[in-house]
């Protein structure tokens, strides 16, 4: 049976067609698709737990989702959350022996099937809001997929706003696609106006001033619903709010902020529909939390600033970047859509109509950091993306990048296999820095932990629970967690962010492990006259060339050299001292020590007998073929080769395969060729580089098929040159054309027409040619009159030579 409330929903006539097409489904997947205010996530639950024997289960991407919809579910219940229909977040549960609808995160779920990869007692899996792909969603239905096949009575619903659904339902099963489903929605107009590149408080100041009027008029009535803002991220929040306060729309409005970062309880209190008084309307400035997976009641009026806060990981330096873009085509379309949930609205865009807009922003998971998602697979046994089924697979830059890291910090071990810690890691519930920072020991690491944790300043009450809840699970996450970390929050933070220990350059400028460079703000560079030759970086970005450290601890100089004495590297390069063109005589070698890129320290060392052949080894690759002695002969020799290779393919090669002989081939083999011809001293002359090359490249075989001197069919012995003309080696004789008297064919070299450069008695250009027999026939007759005329003693008749 279906409340009453649901039946006017846009939904209801589909509910039971939506359990029905689940259940018959091949696959065991559906793919829902609905419009805005359709009240999928609302009706849904209650068709499902109707069909369904066991627990259902829905995923919000947002916390404030989670708690919103269990809430609204259990109201039409006419019950309290945690009786039928519960709920579960990091530091709120509502749950009960009776419940069998639950709404969580993804992430909890993803908790659940590592506890459990089977989902015993689970009927059906709800994704909600899948259009945002987070990269929580994106792991869970990857690791769904794989629960199916232990179980063959676990459903899966995929419900999203607009979505590319044929990619979605043949990744779901590529031999069965899942089902689709669509089901209209309920929206009412919404007029677009562009307001170009004004502020948002400006035009909350506009949509205000109705209210303004109806007070002095003595009214008492807001006018025409709330007004939600949406601004790109919290500092713009907070800026816009300061701006308003400033204009004095406090005295006709309650100001509200939405953002994940905000103590909890404030973000529930925006989605109460009460005002502040009489007379007040309510502005929500919120960031795009608010953009799909809530309701945010009364909002009649939205003001699009057009920007979001888009994270992008740049996996060369470990760091991420959080950048203000403009929003995509579908965010812009989403955010009006608010306006027109209970009644005609309006939508101000902040900028000019025909800007270009993306269509839709890439998923998470092809920009964020992975490290989460690479710890959850280790966790789950897979060690490499490519063993898993992925909507869209994580790049492997990225991907390696976050393994690398995780071995460092001891969560993975040099297998990539996660190790006790890094489980230990995972039952904290966070992400693997903090909670690596947390289990470094001591209350003090858990406040290191906490204040990176990515909670707003003024969420106090947040900070505590957090702190509690990781005290709580450090007791019984089976890692043995020192009393207090050797050097304090230092040491902590290390523990989290080994790849964030910076080397000061001078001037406030610091170089990462990563080789980034990066600098402090330039109010803490004017309050200091001297630098730390040491930091620790928790909060920094990328940059495009130098990037940004928001937050940082100095480190003593005997803590940071002792910590880096367990972790550094030595690397030795060896390298020529170049004593003239074309030769190098000796060979000098270096000892470095090294954190990532880091350079600590470095000295000369002596050289061994095997470091001249490593010096020219590396040279040769580091700089090119051309770095060597080359003289006219070798570069003849080698285009001779060159030439055999392109005739005779069916010749043996140096290593068996075509294309032995290229630039790339002979780099990769210098070990072979090269370096047993080297003297100790490593010296490499013409001769030596010619003697190399011919023994390697079976000089023998080539100088018979290839030769330098051609015998001409009129008994005369000439010279043969090797050239590579429109990039083939070809076969040239350059010759007075009387030497060619008695020819009347083109000479061939293994099967190839030599290439004639014909000339005068004076050596001057008279012809090219590889048609030796149609010269004399067509061309001869103009050029020998032409001859005569200069040279009347010569002989002149090609058919006659001596």
């Amino acid at each position: 049976m279906y409340p009453p409330e649901i039946s006017g929903l846009p939904i209801f006539p589909f509910l039971d067609d939506i359990a029905a097409r689940l259940e018959s489904s091949a696959s065991r997947f559906l793919i829902l698709t609905a419009e805005t205010a359709a009240g999928k996530s609302t009706a849904v639950p209650f068709a499902l737990l109707d069909h369904f024997p066991g627990k259902i289960v829905l995923l919000e991407p947002r916390r404030l989702a989670v708690s919103a919809v269990a809430s609204r579910v259990a109201s039409l219940l006419g019950e309290q959350p945690g009786e039928t229909a519960g709920y579960r977040l990091r530091f709120e549960t509502k749950i009960s022996g009776r419940t069998r609808f639950e709404v969580l995160t993804e992430a909890i779920l993803i908790n659940m099937l590592q506890a459990d990869p089977s989902l015993e007692g689970v009927s059906v899996v709800v994704i909600d809001e899948f259009h945002e792909r987070s990269v929580h969603a994106d792991l869970a239905l990857t690791f769904l997929k794989e629960a199916m096949l232990l179980r063959d009575d676990l459903f899966v619903l995929v419900m999203s706003a607009t979505i590319n659904v044929e990619k979605l339902s043949l990744f779901l099963e590529p031999t069965l696609p899942a089902p689709v489903l669509s089901v209209p929605g309920r929206r009412f107009p919404v007029k677009i106006e562009y307001a170009g590149a004004r502020s948002a408080a400006a035009a909350v100041m506009d949509e205000l001033s109705g209210t303004a009027e109806n007070t002095k008029s003595g009214a008492g009535t807001p006018s025409d619903g709330a007004v939600l803002v949406f601004l790109p991220g919290i500092a713009d929040i907070r800026r816009c709010a300061r701006e308003l306060a400033a204009a004095g729309a406090e005295r006709f409005a309650e100001i509200l902020i939405l953002h994940s970062s905000v103590p909890f309880d404030e973000q529930r209190a925006v989605l109460d529909p009460g005002t502040g008084g009489p007379g007040k309307r309510r502005v929500i400035l919120s960031s795009a939390i608010a953009e799909t997976s809530l309701t945010v009641p009364d909002v009649t009026v939205v003001v699009d600033s057009g920007l979001s806060r888009i994270s992008r990981f740049d996996p060369r330096s470990g760091m991420g970047r959080l950048l203000t873009e403009p929003e995509s085509a579908f965010s812009a379309e989403q955010r009006a859509g608010r306006a027109g949930r209970l009644r005609a609205g309006r939508c101000v865009r902040l900028w000019n109509e025909h800007e270009v807009r993306v269509t839709e922003t890439p998923p998470e998971i092809l920009r964020t950091d992975l490290m989460p998602v690479v710890l959850e697979c280790a966790q789950w046994g897979v060690t490499d993306a490519a063993s898993l089924s992925w909507l869209d697979t994580p790049p492997s830059g990225a991907w390696n990048a976050a393994r690398d890291l995780l071995q460092t910090m001891e969560c993975l071990d040099e297998s990539f296999r996660i190790t006790s810690k890094g489980r230990a890691a995972l039952k904290l519930g966070v992400h693997p820095r903090i909670a690596c920072t947390a289990l470094s020991g001591g209350r003090e690491a858990i406040a290191a932990a906490v204040s990176y944790a990515g909670l707003d300043e003024r969420a106090v009450a947040e900070k505590r629970r957090l702190a509690l809840d990781l005290e709580r699970r450090l007791k019984t996450c089976g890692y043995p967690v020192p009393a207090a970390p050797a050097y304090g929050i230092e040491a902590a933070l290390l523990a989290g962010f080994p790849d964030r220990l910076c080397a000061s350059l001078g001037g406030g400028t610091y170089r990462f492990p990563s080789g980034r460079v990066a600098s402090l703000s330039d109010d803490e560079c004017r309050q200091h006259a001297v630098f730390p030759a040491w930091i620790v970086a928790p909060d920094a970005d990328a940059g495009e060339r130098t990037g940004r450290i928001y937050a940082w601890h100095p480190l003593p100089a005997d803590f940071a050299e002792a910590w880096l004495a367990n972790r550094v590297r030595v690397e030795y390069e060896v390298e020529f001292e170049e004593r003239g063109k074309g030769s190098v005589r000796k060979v000098r070698k270096t000892e470095y020590v090294r954190y990532g890129k880091l350079e600590l320290s470095s000295r000369r060392v002596e050289t061994e007998p095997a470091d001249a052949a490593a010096a020219v080894c590396g040279a040769v690759r580091k700089n090119g073929l051309e770095t060597l002695p080359w003289n006219d002969a070798a570069r003849s020799f080698l285009l001779r080769v060159r030439f055999l290779e392109a005739r005779a393919p069916d010749r043996p090669a140096a290593d068996g395969e075509r294309g032995a002989f290229s630039d790339e081939a002979l780099l990769a083999s210098l070990e072979r060729w090269l370096v047993p011809f080297l003297p100790p001293d490593g010296t490499v002359t013409a001769e030596l580089l010619y003697d190399a090359l011919y023994w390697y490249c079976g000089g023998a075989a080539v100088d018979k098929a290839v030769p330098v001197l051609l015998t001409l069919a009129n008994g005369k012995k000439r010279k043969l040159r090797y050239e590579r003309i429109a990039g083939t080696v070809t076969p040239v004789l350059e010759a007075v054309v009387q030497e060619l008297f008695g020819c009347f064919e083109t000479p061939l070299v293994s099967g190839e027409p030599v290439l004639l450069r014909l000339l005068s008695p004076a050596r001057r250009p008279l012809q090219v040619t590889r048609d030796l027999a149609g010269f004399w026939e067509n061309t001869w007759p103009d050029v020998c009159k032409e001859m005569k005329g200069r040279y009347p003693k010569h002989n002149w008749d090609y058919r006659r030579f001596e």
